[in-house]
């Protein structure tokens, strides 16, 4: 893949939001939740600091296990 394939993250998480809410959401993967939940805070809109801090407590409630 070349660079000029390679998507923009900015507007890879602009057109993917909601599938990455979805995902952080719903998935048993806390791994995978963090990357999505990290790729909204750094590439998505200025983010709402009580859905942030909301997902995070929802994230350590979780315990980190698997």
């Amino acid at each position: 893949m070349s660079t000029q394939d390679t998507p923009d993250p900015d507007e890879y998480v602009r057109k993917n939001k909601g599938t990455l809410v979805e995902i952080i959401k719903h998935s048993n993967d806390t791994f995978v939740r963090a990357l999505c939940l990290a790729a909204l805070t750094e590439y998505g809109d200025d983010p709402d600091p009580e859905d942030i801090k909301a997902e995070l407590e929802a994230f350590t409630d979780l315990g980190g296990d698997e």
